[in-house]
């Protein structure tokens, strides 16, 4: 198979190869673009629009604790039939941001999208955002892999939902601080300390 022409790579391989060889480094997009968690959701948007971007980082002074997109401006402002003046980042942020590292293989990066049913990934080096990686990302290196996505979302849709997933960082949802692995608890992500307070071990 041969693949789209992705920063001036070319490649004649298989799906296997692709897992083992590609990794989210080299498709990843460097532009990440960042607010201060108290910009209204107006400014949020004009940011968004002058920098051609449909994600933005929330900062809450150095740290990055939440993400926006298009999509969460549209659900939680337009069709509430609130002004988005009238918001702020960190009430229609998401949070905690699922991330990557950008060591990982282009494959597991899909199959975090689909298990958490998210369309980007922040890349993270050591407590830093380096990129992100999209599904749109994935897709223009291989639209070949689109059959594998397609297959993983159905898995994903037939399995049984966990009540506990591990992400791999992330900022704890009741105390705030930045984790190395974080939980799903009860719909919270939460740290290893918060998640025992709740009375969850493993």
């Amino acid at each position: 198979m041969v693949l789209n022409n992705h920063n001036g790579m070319e490649t004649d391989s298989s799906i296997l190869e692709i897992q083992n060889d590609m990794l989210v480094r080299e498709t990843m997009s460097k532009n990440i673009v960042g607010i201060d968690a108290a910009a209204n959701v107006l400014e949020v948007a004009r940011k968004m629009a002058e920098n051609d971007t449909d994600s933005i980082i929330v900062k809450d002074d150095a740290d990055s604790i939440g993400i926006i997109t298009e999509h969460d401006i549209i659900i939680k402002t337009v069709i509430r039939n609130v002004l988005p003046a009238e918001m702020i980042a960190r009430e229609i942020m998401s949070s905690p941001i699922i991330s990557i590292k950008p060591s990982t293989n282009i494959i597991e990066a899909a199959e975090m999208m689909v298990r958490y049913n998210i369309r980007r990934l922040a890349v993270m080096e050591g407590d830093q955002i380096a990129g992100m990686i999209t599904d749109r990302d994935i897709i223009a290196i291989a639209p070949g892999l689109t059959t594998i996505l397609e297959g993983l979302i159905e898995l994903h849709h037939e399995s049984d939902v966990r009540q506990e997933q591990e992400f791999e960082r992330g900022i704890c949802q009741r105390c705030s601080a930045f984790v190395d692995n974080l939980a799903d608890v009860n719909g919270l992500m939460l740290c290893e300390d918060c998640k025992e307070d709740e009375g969850y071990y493993d």
